[in-house]
């Protein structure tokens, strides 16, 4: 009997809740969101205004600065203020290839180190040129055809001719033109 008198209303022993407790279940719910929200709103600003502008003062002090100083050569090129350049005329020799005929034909610029004495290289040019021509003959047309013999090449040029004209004297030796037939 005492069901009966609780039957039209629900029954909140059993979970049963009214429209007006529903309501306000869901304003206090949606208050508490809106508040989290309002919490967690003022603890992201500030926390990404840091962040943004720390990563702008490291952009602007570490790249900035580092862009400006940059270097007008490639990376990788010397710093090293190049030395006087001399070109050389064109050399066209046999190579020492026994079963064919072979030919180099190249175009030699020759780096000297800063200070050298311009007119000692012109001296001794025809020194020079008779070295480089004597080397190039030794070489087989396979020795000379890779990079890699293209640049034991070079080298070797750069060590006799700085026994010619003295250590260290010739910084570098570079191919302007480089046929091998």
């Amino acid at each position: 009997m005492a069901d009966d008198k609780n039957e039209g209303k629900p029954n909140k022993e059993l979970g049963n809740i009214d429209e007006d407790e529903m309501s306000t279940i869901s304003q206090i719910e949606s208050s508490n969101k809106k508040g989290v929200k309002k919490k967690l709103l003022f603890i992201l600003m500030p926390a990404l205004l840091v962040l943004g502008g720390g990563g702008f003062a490291a952009y602007h002090f570490l790249f900035a600065q580092t862009k400006a100083k940059a270097p007008s050569k490639p990376v990788g090129v010397s710093q090293i203020k190049p030395g006087p350049m001399i070109n050389l005329k064109p050399f066209l020799t046999n190579l020492a290839d026994k079963d064919k005929t072979a030919y180099i034909k190249v175009s030699i610029s020759i780096e000297l180190k800063q200070g050298s004495n311009l007119g000692t290289f012109k001296q001794l040019t025809p020194q020079i040129r008779n070295r480089i021509i004597m080397i190039m003959s030794s070489k087989t047309s396979r020795e000379i055809n890779t990079p890699q013999g293209i640049l034991s090449l070079r080298h070797q040029i750069a060590r006799s001719l700085n026994q010619i004209l003295g250590g260290g004297t010739v910084t570098g030796v570079y191919f302007n033109n480089y046929l091998v037939q």
